[in-house]
């Protein structure tokens, strides 16, 4: 009876598969491309990183490269075929690149175990970084298996669980282009040795590159700190711009502060050895402060402090100047210093463009730029006038508008005469 009710539970789903026209999973493959845009060194390869990954992991990564899919919803189609190769596969997760040709559609699909790894935004932002670039010069085969070496690590990572291919995985395929040997060669050359089972893959530097906090919270560095530091660290951190809203991770690096007992030169070469690999996850290691010289400066820079305080990601150690509350008249006057300084540079910045007949209004990009440079200010006079500090961005534009460039001034110049009479304090 068991038997037959499984018969009828698989005729069942391919008979639903074929009313709605869902592709159905190769028998030896991880890629179902209807227009051959894949070679096949590239998919045999593909094909080997995938089933290791999934034996490994419980997480399967497939392409489904389409020539049209007519009038279907592409998002819910490529989730519909995701749902349906994981259940297929019998995997625990399964993560889809989708791709539908004429109607120039793609996504990258998470389910199951896979979902609670990879974000939305993550999966976008790699579909940014790695497959627009790739598919916009048509080179399918490269972007996907670029971007399957990031999701693989990724993954790998967060499973504790290293993912290895020997290099006999390689397809050796004839004939071979130049372009195909070219790949091959830059492959070889990307592979990092992990052990005596095979050689782990690779993947391009700008692909190291670490995108979101979660990321770097479950990376090796927070374990790196703790043992390059021992007992000398009080607090490593995230904190700066990069925390602010509008923070693009593939253009800027994260800043790392550090709070050590002792911040020392001889200490702080310790993470020397580290540095490259820092700059290629694209962190920044920016201050080093101990706690003798933050009592003593306090008062000296009480607005760095209160973005620190208000505004941080502790890595390892504890978390940095909890609590922390300037008095008033001492953040009031280093506002006004930054005020001055500020409206010095916009002033120039505005006759600049006055004599080049370019106005810097709200929505151009030299604008954006300036804005982005005054707004930790803007936090810091938010928090003066009413002791909180501000949630994002549109709160504190709200409160100080900022149309153009001279809207910016004219802002500033009031908050600054409110501070000289004392109002703000």
């Amino acid at each position: 009876m068991y038997q037959h009710i499984k018969i009828l539970l698989a005729t069942a789903l391919a008979l639903s598969s074929i009313a709605f026209g869902l592709p159905s999973r190769p028998d030896k493959s991880h890629i179902y491309d209807e227009n051959r845009l894949v070679s096949a060194q590239q998919t045999e390869f593909f094909d080997a990183l995938s089933s290791d990954l999934a034996k490994e992991t419980g997480i399967s990564i497939d392409a489904v490269l389409l020539d049209d899919i007519g009038e279907r919803e592409a998002s819910q189609y490529a989730s519909d075929i995701a749902e349906k190769w994981k259940a297929d596969a019998g995997v625990d997760g399964e993560i889809l690149i989708f791709v539908a040709q004429k109607q120039r559609r793609k996504f990258i699909v998470s389910k199951g175990t896979a979902n609670g790894i990879l974000d939305d935004v993550t999966l976008k932002k790699l579909d940014q970084e790695i497959l627009v670039p790739h598919f916009r010069q048509e080179h399918y085969g490269d972007g996907l298996l670029v971007l399957a070496a990031k999701l693989t690590f990724m993954i790998s990572d967060d499973k504790g669980t290293p993912i290895n291919i020997d290099e006999k995985d390689l397809p050796q395929e004839e004939p071979m282009t130049i372009r195909g040997w070219i790949f091959i060669v830059v492959v070889f050359g990307l592979l990092i040795a992990l052990g005596t089972r095979g050689r782990r893959f690779g993947f391009f530097d700008n692909m190291k590159k670490l995108l979101s906090v979660s990321e770097i919270e479950k990376s090796q560095w927070p374990e790196i700190f703790k043992n390059t530091f021992g007992d000398n660290l009080v607090s490593a951190f995230i904190s700066g711009k990069c925390l602010m809203e509008g923070f693009d991770a593939l253009k800027s690096p994260w800043t790392i502060n550090f709070i050590l007992k002792d911040n020392s030169p001889a200490e702080i070469e310790k993470l020397a050895p580290f540095m490259k690999r820092a700059s290629r996850e694209n962190l920044e290691f920016v201050n080093f402060y101990s706690p003798a010289e933050i009592i003593h400066s306090l008062d000296k820079s009480p607005l760095e402090y209160v973005h620190i305080a208000n505004r941080n990601v502790a890595l390892c150690g504890i978390k940095p100047l909890t609590g922390f509350s300037p008095h008033p008249e001492k953040l009031a006057a280093q506002c006004e210093r930054e005020i001055r300084k500020t409206l010095d540079q916009l002033r120039s910045n505005l006759e600049e463009a006055s004599e080049q007949k370019t106005p810097v209004k709200h929505g151009s990009a030299s604008f954006a730029k300036i804005l982005d440079e005054v707004l930790p200010l803007l936090y810091g006079i938010y928090y003066l006038e009413t002791e909180n500090y501000p949630e994002n961005n549109e709160v504190v534009l709200e409160r100080y508008p900022a149309r153009d460039l001279a809207g910016l001034i004219q802002t500033l110049s009031g908050t600054l005469a409110r501070i000289e009479r004392g109002i703000l304090i």
